[in-house]
């Protein structure tokens, strides 16, 4: 089946959107429309889409005025203080990155010093055991302790700060 176009399709259609359609138009139209199958099908889904344009034309629910407002007011507040708080935020990553140099900083800066005074411990501690064997163990054990409690002691300081920059509002 193929479909050919009317010419008086246009005007079914324009008395639809006009709201003339059946009653308010031409009656040489509504006859041709009721013969041709071109303008009765688009009389019919137009009216369709008209009615239902119509229909929703009433059911919108627009906003009072104060409420959208309000609701500007409130949003261009938010985006001022976003704004007003993002170079903090920048700070305080800064902050933090300033804080871990420091601390690696004095880390290594103390830990020549350390050495010395670790060695003359564990030297102590291993004169304390007859074997030798069991004397490089202790002294390996202290080493590894150390490093280890070295770590830990920087973890501890450290750990309070990265909660506070992952656990504060941006």
């Amino acid at each position: 089946m193929t479909r050919t176009d009317c010419t008086h399709e246009p005007a079914v259609v324009s008395a639809v959107l006009l709201g003339q359609w059946p009653h308010g138009c031409d009656d040489a139209l509504v006859a041709h429309a009721l013969e041709c199958d071109v303008c009765r099908e688009v009389a019919s889904i137009a009216t369709l889409i008209h009615d239902d344009s119509e229909r929703s034309r009433y059911e919108v629910h627009v906003p009072a005025s104060g409420q959208v407002w309000w609701r500007a007011a409130v949003r261009a507040r938010l985006d001022s203080t976003q704004a007003a708080t993002r170079p903090m935020t920048l700070l305080h990553g800064i902050t933090a990155a300033v804080a871990v140099g420091v601390m690696l900083a004095v880390i290594g800066a103390a830990w020549p010093m350390l050495v010395p005074v670790l060695e003359r411990v564990w030297t102590t501690v291993a004169g304390y055991f007859p074997n030798a064997d069991v004397a490089s163990a202790v002294a390996n054990g202290l080493r590894l302790s150390a490093m280890l409690g070295l770590i830990g002691a920087a973890i501890l300081l450290l750990a309070p700060l990265a909660l506070y920059f992952a656990l504060s509002d941006d």
